[in-house]
């Protein structure tokens, strides 16, 4: 078929330009010959090569799996690995995932592979990130939901936020803050290389389950003070245009 022919025109020219058909001993030069003319010609491409002798293979790649933490994932992780191939003595590796790797990444390490008479094949590790009860990612940004007390959020605080590294940085909130705002505290996300990305933090307004009289007395006297502003107001008249 057309897609095998293709497959092996492929292989065959990544072999020319590898060197391996000089390896082979075709008359000291390698192949010389036109590789669109072999594709078009009808025939076995590596016969055509080769005498009817295939190409040296080069080994099967591996693909193997492994599972960090988030924290991990950020700040990177030094693994240990076991390989095991077909008719081989299972063996280990030590590499390091890097820093800022993302959940179903692939990471490949070239000649970690298989064996194979062209040389070995290459070692394909996918990543999978096991999820935070706290940060979150959105690309090169963490993201983290700070809950903060209705008075907070009314009044306005400075209300100290952890971090991945382990310290705490203060954001500002402002006075009439609302629930599901997002502040942003820059260079304190992921690092990726010599890309930086920013801490997001996202208030959420805790309604209190339960009261004490007294404050609950405060906000009954606040209800009243207030109930002149309608915060549906505006709402209505869009809901009917």
């Amino acid at each position: 078929s057309d897609d095998k022919k293709r497959a092996e025109y492929d292989e065959a020219r990544s072999l020319y330009e590898s060197g391996a058909f000089k390896q082979q001993g075709f008359g000291g030069g390698g192949f010389t010959g036109d590789f669109n003319d072999l594709f078009s010609s009808g025939g076995d491409i590596f016969s055509t090569i080769f005498g009817g002798r295939r190409a040296p293979r080069r080994g099967s790649d591996i693909q193997t799996e492994v599972t960090i933490s988030f924290r991990e994932s950020i700040f990177g992780k030094e693994v240990s690995l076991k390989l095991a191939s077909q008719g081989n003595t299972p063996t280990s590796i030590t590499t390091r995932i890097p820093a800022g790797v993302n959940d179903r990444a692939k990471i490949r390490i070239k000649g970690r592979g298989a064996p194979g008479e062209a040389g070995p094949g290459d070692l394909y590790i996918i990543v999978h990130v096991t999820p935070h009860p706290v940060f979150g990612r959105k690309g090169e940004n963490l993201t983290i939901t700070l809950p903060v007390t209705f008075t907070e959020a009314t009044l306005g605080a400075d209300v100290p936020v952890p971090t991945l590294e382990g310290d705490e940085v203060k954001v500002r909130i402002t006075p009439g803050s609302h629930n599901g705002k997002t502040l942003r505290v820059k260079g304190r996300g992921v690092k990726k290389g010599v890309n930086v990305g920013d801490l997001l933090v996202t208030l959420e307004v805790q309604v209190p389950q339960r009261l004490e009289s007294d404050a609950k007395a405060t906000l009954e006297k606040f209800a009243q003070l207030t109930k002149e502003h309608d915060p549906r107001l505006e709402w209505k008249v869009q809901a009917k245009s």
